[in-house]
């Protein structure tokens, strides 16, 4: 896809469920490749965990591209859901929303668990963070 106007604004709680069915989209490959598909234990995780305050939205060309939160807890800030479709890729989108999400912490660190082989740890290590901790499914990563 050719580059294309898009923006960012906060979430609203009706983002919930189409966030969620583009997290099934985007990230199906991934949890397949893994050997984790399983629709429903995603669905209820994401709708568990989504806060619309926590959250901006990404949309382009007239439709959602993705998402990313910020959740404080205690002395880090979780880095969560944070996922763009295919097409809204390689274009400096999540570039640009990992830089402005962290510039807005300003105290204590940030932690986020990424999957394991996912080509997202290269953007998050080009962006500071390190590995503290791996499985066969998880990677949690940090940047102090």
């Amino acid at each position: 896809m050719s580059p294309f106007d898009w923006t960012v604004r906060p979430a609203r709680p009706d983002d919930v469920e189409p966030l969620t069915d583009l997290k099934l989209v985007v990230l199906r490959p991934e949890f397949e490749r893994l050997g984790i598909w399983n629709p429903p234990r995603h669905r209820a995780r994401f709708v568990r965990e989504f806060m619309a305050d926590e959250t901006r939205v990404v949309e382009g060309d007239q439709r959602l591209l993705g998402c990313i939160a910020l959740h404080p807890d205690g002395d880090t800030t979780w880095l969560r859901h944070f996922y763009l479709a295919e097409e809204a890729r390689g274009q400096g989108i999540g570039t640009a929303l990992l830089t402005e999400a962290i510039g807005s912490v300003t105290t204590g660190s940030i932690t986020l668990d990424v999957l394991t082989g996912s080509r997202a740890v290269s953007l998050y290590e080009r962006t500071g963070f390190v590995v503290v901790d791996q499985d066969d499914v998880d990677t949690v990563m940090r940047r102090d």
